[in-house]
């Protein structure tokens, strides 16, 4: 199917080397407004509500290539919930929130 990125294709990053590095077949991140994800670590964490708030929700409602949604998830939101209506940038957000899980700093 046409866009559909699989586990064993990785993209290449505009601003994240280190997110292509574990794999050798890479696929472009096409996306036309790739921001740092420090930049959207900060931001994330001006949001971020104490703990005894939680569970904390976020909402990305135009999610793209899921910067915001890593930022979101570096600074310690409990759930992120990002909308994008474009398949190819969703395949593209799934694909990188999965290689930031776990991961505490960019």
């Amino acid at each position: 199917e046409a866009g559909v990125i699989t586990a064993a294709r990785k993209y290449s990053s505009k601003l994240v080397k280190a997110e292509a590095d574990h794999n050798e077949t890479l696929v472009k991140n096409f996306h036309p407004t790739v921001k740092p994800l420090k930049l959207t670590k900060y931001l994330a964490s001006l949001l971020l509500p104490p703990a005894e708030y939680g569970p904390r929700y976020i909402l990305n409602p135009f999610a793209g290539s899921g910067s915001e949604m890593i930022g979101a998830m570096l600074a310690g939101w409990d759930h992120i919930v990002g909308i994008e209506r474009e398949k190819e940038f969703s395949n593209l957000a799934l694909q990188r929130i999965e290689y930031w899980k776990g991961k505490a700093h960019v």
